[in-house]
């Protein structure tokens, strides 16, 4: 055999060697991917404030990854049609109409669950609003009915959910925080801030007490969505008549990394254009 011949057999050999290393290495990377998309299909979710924004955004995502919903709204009729739209595409959904204000009213919602499809495997914590004022103008009545929607009504779905997750091998609570939760609020905010602050505190420490029970617990806390949060907003510094969020985020990108981000470890995470800061 020629030296030229033999040069030549030994690079078709090491360009062969080269393709087989690549084609190992994408499939070792490409099968743990196709593990995650299935790691949702036929979960159960509970999310909560779906018939707007962020928790519109994290139904359809759920129901693309062909998870079964509960849909929970204190203004059902939004989460209605998307829900009627989602089950003409075999989506298994229903929704709840609830005041999350009202204690009473929130045990149905696990009830329900259980009942429609036996099992709890991820809470979305997502549903929420802002009460406007200084602290010398806040009305107590106004200021603890918001602690209740945004901080209460999340501390007590969750306790709600662990023992079942926890007898069914583990589960996921996701928390819909803010930005305004990991730093200082502008005036006026003060109230909605403290509720956001108030999550943090609670569920970075839940977090490390359901861990060993494979009960992944999450903080996610986005900047400033496009979302009804502006016009929903109560107390004399709330004005409907001007959407401050009209030029806000996208709430699909958000809602796209929360579910990217509750496969990791992080248990408060930054999520859309704050996290890519």
């Amino acid at each position: 055999m020629s030296s030229s011949t033999s040069l030549a057999s030994r690079r078709s050999l090491a360009l062969l060697i080269m393709t087989l290393v690549a084609c190992v290495y994408l499939l070792s990377i490409s099968k743990p991917a196709q593990a995650d998309e299935h790691m949702f299909k036929d979960k159960v979710a509970i999310i909560t404030g779906t018939s707007f924004g962020l928790g519109r955004e994290l139904a359809l995502l759920a129901a693309a990854k062909e998870m079964k919903l509960v849909m929970v709204d204190i203004r059902p009729e939004p989460s209605q049609e998307l829900a009627e739209q989602l089950r003409s595409q075999g989506v298994s959904a229903i929704v709840m109409e609830v005041d999350l204000a009202e204690a009473d009213q929130r045990p149905q919602i696990i009830e329900r669950t259980l009942e429609e499809f036996g099992q709890i495997d991820y809470l979305f914590n997502n549903a929420g609003y802002s009460y406007l004022a200084t602290l010398e103008e806040m009305d107590m009545d106004e200021a603890k009915r918001l602690m209740e929607v945004n901080y209460w009504a999340y501390a007590d779905l969750a306790q709600r959910v662990i023992p079942h997750m926890r007898e069914q091998g583990g589960g996921t609570i996701l928390n819909v925080s803010s930005i305004l939760g990991t730093r200082a609020a502008g005036g006026n905010m003060g109230h909605y801030a403290a509720t956001k602050h108030a999550l943090h505190g609670l569920f970075q420490s839940t977090a490390q007490e359901v861990a060993e029970d494979n009960i992944r617990v999450f903080v996610a806390a986005p900047a400033g969505m496009r979302t009804q949060i502006s016009r929903h907003s109560v107390g004399p510094a709330a004005n409907p008549e001007v959407d401050r969020a009209a030029d806000w985020e996208d709430p699909a990108i958000p809602a796209r990394d929360i579910f990217d981000m509750i496969r990791g470890d992080d248990v408060v995470f930054l999520p859309g254009y704050i996290g890519r800061q």
